[in-house]
């Protein structure tokens, strides 16, 4: 696939001169486009996910990830931090499709932890976090040592301590932000569970829309972004907003 057909994705690639850098995201790309169907498939979905966001928007989000493509971690997990920092574009495009005006990412305040977007809607302003789900220490580890392992049909334990502590801290980072009364906080959230083929997803949704409903987080409105697997089906939740990505 040639600069034309993803723009903005050769955009990311030229932010690094040394392609041969043993930890650039992008080595040989073009060769592994060409020859894997599915990470072509995530990549065509990506740019048209990036070319939604408007020139300053963009721009503030190429000086965002340029530390984490050359940031590969050993212990498998690859590019997470990368991906979660491009996940914010999903956010942008969120916040767009709710009707949503002078979108824009947060700039970083020494010594605090910010949200990653502000917007105005319907003359209210609009706070929003993004936090991705990685896969478990567990299946890192597995994937990274090529062990054999069985994906469970349920979530566990961990998962939803892991949920409940994003979404307390993604509501103090927006608190801290902006708690007036009439600023609504959204905490917009990507899973990648260790069932990457999404066999399970269905169900787990509606383990995490129990869990939900047995724990809100008070004075702050969750999304969750379905991403496209290999089985995949729309979901739909009484507790969270679902987002669920095109085929």
């Amino acid at each position: 696939m040639s600069r034309s057909e993803l723009p903005r994705v050769y955009q990311l690639m030229d932010l690094i001169e040394d392609r041969a850098h043993p930890d650039f995201y992008f080595q040989n790309f073009e060769h592994s486009i060409e020859n894997g169907v599915e990470k072509r498939s995530v990549w065509l979905a990506r740019e048209k996910e990036m070319q939604r966001l408007d020139i300053e928007a963009w721009d503030f989000l190429k000086k965002e990830v340029v530390p984490y493509l050359i940031a590969r971690n050993y212990r498998g997990r690859g590019w997470e931090q990368l991906i979660s920092i491009l996940n914010q574009a999903r956010a942008y495009n969120f916040l767009h499709d709710s009707g949503c005006s002078e979108i824009r990412f947060i700039p970083r305040i020494n010594g605090k932890e910010t949200p990653d977007l502000e917007a105005r809607l319907d003359g209210n302003t609009v706070i929003c976090e993004v936090k991705t789900i990685n896969k478990s220490a567990q299946e890192a580890k597995a994937r990274q040592c090529g062990e054999p392992r069985f994906i469970l049909a349920s979530l566990e334990l961990g998962f939803f301590s892991k949920l409940t502590s994003d979404l307390e801290k993604a509501k103090s980072q927006m608190a801290s932000y902006n708690n007036t009364s009439c600023v609504r906080h959204v905490a917009f959230i990507v899973v990648n569970f260790d069932d990457s083929l999404g066999e399970y997803k269905t169900d787990y949704y509606k383990e995490i829309d129990r869990h939900l409903a047995g724990m809100p987080v008070a004075e702050i409105e969750v999304v969750f972004f379905n991403q496209k697997t290999c089985f995949h089906d729309d979901v739909h939740m009484e507790n969270a907003i679902v987002v669920n990505e095109a085929g």
